[in-house]
């Protein structure tokens, strides 16, 4: 075989082409470098290009000859987990955000063909407790809380992540309200009273110098009562829950986003991380049972969660297929909705300090203490 190696001077440019002979024939290989484009001629020699270029031969003699070894070779597939033995499992979650990623992993069969999931919708603490003590129920998508309370009663719990952040927002139609000074002489209207939703709202009005009750009047309501009432202009200051903060800035413009719940948290704790709010969990009895099934499941829903961010408009069709919801104000929703995964394990510390302000306001609220090691799946 013969390299041959011919230098053309054109303009500006000089253009090294290498050609290869073998056995009295030309093969089908030429490289064109450009000093324009792949070298700078002040600061390179002769030898150096022609180096590169008997360097960068090298690997095309090399797939030369692997061509000519192997001519019917494919490349070479991208490894794939080992499929799961043949199963039905159920999984329960809301129509809210920690279930959207689920909704992707039944639609993309993303457990494999083998498994099969009923998913079970929970509306209501009742039906997501009798859930959690169904033995064929395998996955839940829960607020942290109820997790907690569950597993503090003796159920049989295990959180594997934490998945949806700061979902909890303050918004006002109020152009006299800019920040939580203005709220002092104001009434509040809060969601679900003796909730996180509530605690949290009184722990930062605390640290922003206001009492609750004192210096700002608190109205308890129900979720949907709240948004009903700012639209209606009968409240003009709410607290809520995303998605629902979306679609009341869809139906009314004029309604503004005052207080940013993360940042307040990660004030308020000195933590960098966001302020949690759900998750989701399994059974310890399926960890024993199933190890591979549960470390899937944690896997595939990681996955499943960055294309809910990456795919919006497909994951609000989902929520509408399911459960109803407005596709629209789903998709608009969903970047602030705070997604994002974090194991259970590498969230102790931040769910430790949310517990613990939770426990400050009642015990009941955590059911009774702070939950161990055991709560905390470890693959």
């Amino acid at each position: 075989m013969i390299i041959i190696i011919i230098i053309e001077s054109k303009g500006a440019t000089v253009e090294f082409t290498a050609q290869l002979i073998s056995k009295g024939q030309l093969l089908p290989f030429t490289t064109k470098l450009s000093s324009e484009r792949d070298f700078d001629m002040k600061r390179k020699s002769a030898y150096s290009i022609i180096f590169s270029l008997l360097f960068s031969l090298s690997f095309i003699l090399s797939a030369c000859t692997q061509q000519k070894e192997q001519p019917s070779a494919e490349p070479a597939a991208a490894p794939t987990a080992a499929p799961l033995e043949e199963m039905s499992i159920k999984v329960a979650g809301p129509p809210s955000p920690p279930s959207l990623p689920i909704l992707r992993m039944i639609e993309s069969k993303a457990l494999g063909d083998s498994v099969t999931v009923d998913f079970q919708v929970w509306e209501s603490i009742d039906t997501l407790t009798a859930l959690a003590n169904d033995k064929q129920v395998s996955f839940l998508a829960l607020p942290l809380n109820n997790a907690v309370v569950m597993y503090n009663k003796g159920m049989d719990l295990s959180l594997m992540n934490v998945n949806t952040w700061s979902v909890m927002g303050m918004v006002t139609t109020d152009p006299a309200v800019q920040g939580w000074a203005d709220l002092k002489g104001t009434t509040l209207y809060v969601p679900m009273k003796s909730s996180p939703v509530d605690y949290i709202t009184q722990t930062f009005l605390k640290q922003n110098g206001l009492e609750p009750g004192k210096d700002v009047t608190l109205q308890y309501t129900q979720l949907a009562e709240g948004a009903q009432l700012l639209l209606s202009g009968k409240a003009s200051t709410i607290v809520s829950i995303q998605p629902q903060i979306t679609a009341i800035q869809m139906k009314n413009d004029q309604v503004r986003s005052i207080v940013d719940y993360k940042k307040e948290w990660q004030q308020v704790t000195g933590l960098s991380t966001d302020l949690p709010n759900a998750g989701l969990a399994t059974k310890q009895s399926v960890i024993a049972s199933q190890p591979e099934l549960v470390a899937r499941f944690q896997e595939e829903y990681q996955k499943a969660l960055q294309w809910t961010l990456d795919n919006p408009k497909e994951a609000a069709e989902l929520a509408n297929k399911y459960f109803k919801l407005d596709a629209a104000v789903v998709e608009q929703a969903i970047p602030h909705m705070a997604l994002d995964f974090a194991s259970a394990s590498d969230s102790r510390e931040v769910l430790t300090t949310y517990y613990q302000t939770l426990m400050d306001y009642s015990k009941d609220s955590i059911g009774g203490k702070l939950p161990d090691e055991q709560f905390y799946y470890q693959p």
